[in-house]
């Protein structure tokens, strides 16, 4: 048992190596890559133990590193700092955005979502809309964002605070396809800071992606949002409105992306702008990381 605790806490302070993060008692505990659930005690007991005096692990400051990475403890505090401003930023984006009543659910994601933010750094929002609005709503965000020039635009090098939208998903498309259930995308549910929530969308969206509990078993934890418990609002003759809006941005928004396209995930229910390359680097670095200590 004692022995799984440890090779649990070595892959988590691992994985959160590679981006130059030191994990509290509490996070690695929340955040512990692992097949079953493990008490906090358990772990705490671990770290205290012989099993990591020796030179893998090392404690300082409050925080948990690999050997050799005490660096890292100033880049985190750095990093924190410059967050700060970012989130003051997205929180006055996010509620310009929550008048839009397809919007359901806003929530800042990637490094800013951990404080780990580069001050060189764009804001990643996470956006559910209503089901079958997803085309108009992504219309609306961008014409805002133009507005207030904080749009990331596409191949700008130095997009410092400006939003990108990199996920948007409608309330029908909640499940993470098999393909990518994976731990990087495990990390991405967890770690995102839900900031407007209507019709209890975040707890709905956990619920359907409660299999990343094979990778992160420790890690649900609620969080308050901004709640608006506003129901449908629209009329039939409306309704069929938007329907035909809706139909017209998608058409249009899809022939401007057209020659555009690379990794992008674009359909119905999901547009997911993120590289997809990034991820699978990630995971390989932590796969050859862990054979590096000779855990797999």
């Amino acid at each position: 048992m004692e022995r799984d605790v440890k090779e649990s806490i070595l892959k988590t302070l691992v994985y959160a190596d590679l981006f130059d993060y030191p994990l509290t008692l509490d996070e690695i505990w929340r955040f512990l890559i692992s097949n079953k659930i493990v008490s906090k005690k358990s772990v705490k007991q671990c770290l205290a133990s012989h099993l990591l005096s020796g030179s893998t692990i090392v404690f300082k400051n409050g925080f948990y590193f690999l050997f050799g990475r005490k660096r890292i403890l100033d880049i985190r505090k750095r990093r924190e700092k410059e967050s700060i401003d970012k989130f003051i930023i997205a929180q006055k984006i996010i509620k310009l955005f929550s008048y839009i009543p397809w919007v359901y659910f806003i929530g800042v994601s990637g490094s800013l979502a951990m404080r780990n933010a580069n001050k060189e750094d764009d804001i990643d929002f996470f956006i559910v809309t209503e089901k079958n609005r997803l085309w108009i709503t992504r219309f609306f965000l961008f014409l805002l964002l133009e507005i207030y020039g904080l749009r990331r635009k596409r191949n700008e090098k130095k997009a410092i605070n400006k939003i990108c939208l990199n996920m948007l998903i409608d309330e029908k498309s909640f499940l993470i396809t098999k393909e990518n259930q994976d731990l990087f995308s495990a990390h991405e549910i967890i770690q995102l800071v839900p900031l407007f929530d209507r019709n209890n969308t975040y707890e709905r969206f956990i619920n359907a992606n409660l299999w990343f509990s094979s990778f992160l078993p420790n890690a649900l934890k609620k969080r308050g949002t901004k709640r608006n418990n506003m129901q449908n609002y629209a009329e039939p003759i409306f309704s069929m409105f938007l329907a035909v809006f809706e139909l017209f941005a998608k058409k249009t928004q899809l022939w401007y992306m057209k020659k555009h396209r690379t990794n992008e995930i674009v359909s119905d229910g999901i547009l997911a702008f993120y590289p997809s390359d990034f991820k699978n680097k990630v995971l390989k670095r932590y796969n050859k990381l862990l054979k590096q200590y000779g855990k797999i």
